[in-house]
């Protein structure tokens, strides 16, 4: 038997022996890598927020962003800018994006959310993070301060030159937020929507249709298709709407 033999034996039986005596002590234990050793999840840049936005990329845990203005930003944001508007307001905003199944709770309650629809449609609506059925709503729209003041209990500045348009600050209940006041170009849905980061976000959709809707201003025909199929080329300021076709399950 040669030394390299011998000596590889001999390395054989020590684990051998090793693993009898684990085995024997009752300590065989299989850690996996995942744990214990999983970095840690980075400190959410909120601790509350009124003005959440989520990312319109479709994935899983989904993308959010607090548009709140602040004093100061929280010490785990990353990127702290100076709110709009045309002078310093000594306001912030944190343009961070955390991905989390549940983005918080909001900074101010709502105050008795009616039952009653403050708005007779809206292009900007945005649906509370709060974990209820029927959800809670807010109609971000920018309104005339007379037409604001008219429909709504509490009214706050758009962001921008000041004095301008006002927001509607009432929260509704209700399963059904309403119409849209400008009808999206492509209609009720699409299933391919491309949107910029922007809140609210300018979209477009790529899908390819027998027929632009009525509200379509440039419908443009894809090359080479037979029988002839069409895309709407117009952007739309506000969320895509639903996807047309439900998401295939895995």
């Amino acid at each position: 038997m040669s030394n390299t033999t011998m000596a590889t034996s001999t390395i054989l039986l020590f684990l051998l022996a090793g693993l009898a005596a684990a085995h024997g002590n009752g300590d065989t234990t299989i850690r996996l890598p995942s744990e214990g050793d999983a970095p840690p999840q980075p400190a959410k840049p909120w601790d509350c927020c009124d003005n959440i936005e989520m990312s319109p990329l479709k994935i899983f845990p989904p993308l959010y962003r607090c548009n709140d203005e602040v004093k100061q930003c929280s010490a785990a944001c990353k990127e702290c800018v100076e709110a709009p508007g045309d002078f310093p307001r000594g306001a912030f905003v944190c343009r961070d994006w955390y991905s989390t199944v549940d983005p918080g709770h909001m900074c101010t309650a709502p105050d008795q959310p009616t039952t009653k629809r403050p708005w007779k449609c809206c292009d900007n609506i945005v649906q509370l993070p709060h974990m209820i059925f029927p959800p809670f709503w807010r109609c971000d729209d920018e309104l005339e301060p007379g037409k604001c003041t008219a429909a709504c209990k509490s009214c706050r500045e758009a962001p921008g030159p000041f004095p301008g348009p006002l927001i509607c600050e009432d929260v509704y209940w209700g399963a059904d937020p309403g119409p849209l006041c400008t009808p999206r170009p492509w209609g009720k849905c699409c299933d391919k929507a491309f949107c910029n980061k922007m809140n609210p976000p300018t979209c477009r959709c790529m899908d390819e249709v027998n027929k632009c809707a009525a509200a379509c201003k440039d419908c443009q025909r894809v090359e080479s298709s037979e029988p002839p199929r069409y895309v709407c080329k117009d952007r739309f300021t506000g969320q895509p709407g639903p996807m047309c076709k439900p998401r295939a399950q895995n």
